[in-house]
């Protein structure tokens, strides 16, 4: 080992690696851009779910419908009682003029079918959000419904609770995928230094004869793994983003709803991916370089 050679450091070493094997490089790097794409797409189809399933949750559990003589001063005080409630983590009046307009945007592109009626049909409401945990229980409706100028009390979802539940459990199914791809990617990584290691025998066979520790031979590889998972992580970016960019091209869908609004790309997601490919990178590499370097005896 050579004076100068000595003296350069892991990152200097890790790229004259990297130049004298490009067709290596090329393969790695291509590899794990599959990998962490599919990793990729997993979490951007895991935050579209987690958004949607957010936004059904934080929608209204009971839907209180107040008396035609109940005045919207009435209402509002009504929905300042019930925020106080334990079981209730908002309340809030919603009136006759505001709700028909939600309606018109619901139906999007039918919405004129609303200009023939003569007058609104629709009652004032207090939409009530549960805190979570809590069931919409009869228990809980009578006496939400006991309460003055409360007409009915409708359950607007009753399958909230269950899918709140359900919701949960398949957070913990996620979590445990996510992880099994991490360390699927972390064994890609390894076995590709592995290889590299070997296509580096000869070298490493005269740098262990010369005094180099295994740490001196294994900083470079490390470095190299790092440095393909970076780029591999910014090709899987933009291959996830032009699906996304794909799939979330304007289209129309009932109730006014559009496939971009179910579709978004999370813009933390090529840090995700980058710091994933490191911490992957250092696993992986250290496990390969080690493993390798035991086997050949080059201590």
């Amino acid at each position: 080992m050579s004076a100068p050679a000595s003296k350069r450091g892991p990152l200097s070493r890790a790229l004259m690696q990297m130049r004298e094997d490009l067709w290596l490089q090329g393969v790695a790097i291509s590899t794990l851009t599959v990998a962490l794409a599919i990793m990729g797409v997993y979490l951007v189809v895991a935050f579209n779910l987690h958004q949607s399933l957010a936004h059904m949750l934080g929608g209204p559990s009971l839907t209180l419908v107040l008396a035609a003589q109940a005045s919207p001063q009435r209402g509002q005080e009504l929905a300042a009682e019930l925020s106080r409630v334990p079981q209730v983590k908002q309340a809030r009046y919603v009136d006759r003029a505001e709700a028909l307009e939600r309606f018109r945007r619901q139906l999007g592109p039918h919405r004129r079918l609303l200009d023939d009626l003569q007058e609104n049909p629709l009652p004032d409401t207090v939409e009530v959000v549960l805190a979570p945990g809590i069931a919409p229980g009869q228990e809980l409706m009578a006496q939400l419904q006991s309460r003055l100028d409360v007409a009915e009390v409708v359950a607007s979802r009753p399958w909230l609770h269950r899918l709140e539940q359900a919701a949960n459990t398949a957070g913990d199914l996620a979590l445990a995928l996510g992880i099994l791809l991490f360390l699927g990617v972390v064994l890609m990584v390894s076995n590709t230094v592995r290889l590299a290691v070997h296509a580096r025998r000869d070298h490493l066979e005269l740098m262990a004869l010369v005094g180099a520790t295994r740490g001196y031979m294994r900083r470079p590889f490390l470095v190299e793994a790092v440095l393909q998972g970076l780029a591999a992580a910014a090709l899987a970016s933009l291959v996830v983003w032009a699906l996304s960019l794909v799939l979330s091209a304007p289209s129309k869908l009932p109730l006014g709803l559009q496939l971009q609004q179910l579709v978004t790309y999370p813009r933390l997601l090529p840090l995700v991916l980058a710091g994933l490919a490191v911490l992957a990178g250092l696993m992986g590499g250290f496990l390969g370089v080690g493993r390798t370097l035991r086997l050949r005896g080059s201590v």
